[in-house]
């Protein structure tokens, strides 16, 4: 298919507005440079070199530090490990029941469906169970 004078004029003058728009941003970007270089503070004197010998020193101390601890407190072992354990799953026993649904018909025990089930799938489960749409019996005249 050819193209269209109007495809060309919107091409063309989506292409100047291009150009407009980037000497724009080309000026937007440079003041942004500028004053992060303003702002820019030298962290050189806050730096501290740590050697080997310093960090098994600070090791040695944590690790003493640790052996009084544990001999000063009075918990015993049993206490102990279950803090931890808590500490370490982050979990938090709750009291609400888990609802139960039955596998054929996903109903709860009151006669509900899922909350997260939509209506699509409710039909496709009462469809299958040949709920949905009964014959209706005829009725007998005398």
């Amino acid at each position: 298919m050819a193209k269209s004078l109007r495809s060309k004029w919107k091409r063309k003058m989506r292409s100047k507005k291009r150009e407009r728009y980037a000497v724009k941003e080309l000026a937007r970007l440079k003041t942004v440079v500028e004053s992060a270089q303003k702002t820019d503070v030298d962290m050189s004197d806050i730096c501290k070199v740590v050697t080997v010998k310093e960090i098994s020193q600070r090791r040695s101390r944590k690790d003493a530090a640790e052996v009084e601890h544990e001999a000063t407190d009075d918990k015993t072992a049993d206490e102990a490990s279950d803090d931890k354990t808590e500490e370490a799953t982050g979990t938090m026993e709750v009291d609400v029941e888990k609802k139960k649904y039955d596998r054929q018909t996903m109903k709860d025990k009151d006669g509900k469906y899922p909350v997260w089930m939509n209506q699509r799938a409710i039909r496709r489960v009462q469809a299958r169970l040949g709920k949905g749409t009964r014959k209706g019996k005829r009725k007998q005249t005398w």
